[in-house]
């Protein structure tokens, strides 16, 4: 992820290791499950693609998968976070997708950024908030994956607010 200028993130960064599948709009078979609803360049968009969520943020997820998506697809997503039994279900646009550094073709892999637009049908830009008791910005992604605050702070995995 060399060639993002992290100076434009609005919010801090949450290291994660949660599952994801996605799949094309009304495909909806999912687990982060990810299916591409609307590509602009791609028609015949396999059903179901699986990869994993590195970070998460206020307004996003930043993705690892064997897809390289376009710029603007829009996704169905599941996510499936370690502790919760059932999926998140989201909606995002792909902000941007890059190949990961590596030294195979066989192994590609992309680093995809998400802006999620809805979680569980509630639209993310009307959840976003400041939570004063903790100096922090939650919004529906955050809530949905680790409840409030008190419990992200349960999470072996999460190493913490990354502000980059």
């Amino acid at each position: 992820m060399e060639n993002i200028d992290i100076n434009r993130r609005k919010y801090p960064r949450y290291d994660t290791e949660m599952e994801v599948y996605f799949k094309v709009r009304y495909d909806i078979n999912i687990r982060v499950e990810f299916h591409v609803i609307e590509s602009h360049h791609d028609s015949n968009v396999p059903s179901k693609y699986f990869g994993l969520c590195n970070n998460v943020s206020v307004e996003g997820l930043l993705v690892v998968s064997k897809k390289h998506l376009i710029r603007d697809d829009l996704l169905m997503l599941e996510v499936y976070d370690p502790i919760m039994k059932n999926p998140v279900k989201m909606e995002g646009q792909v902000r941007w997708s890059e190949k990961c550094p590596g030294p195979s073709k066989e192994y590609d892999m992309f680093y995809t950024g998400i802006q999620v637009v809805t979680v569980n049908d509630r639209t993310v830009i009307d959840s976003i908030y400041f939570d004063r008791r903790h100096q922090i910005v939650w919004s529906a992604i955050l809530e949905s994956l680790f409840g409030n605050f008190e419990t992200l702070k349960k999470y072996p995995i999460l190493r913490g607010a990354k502000q980059e």
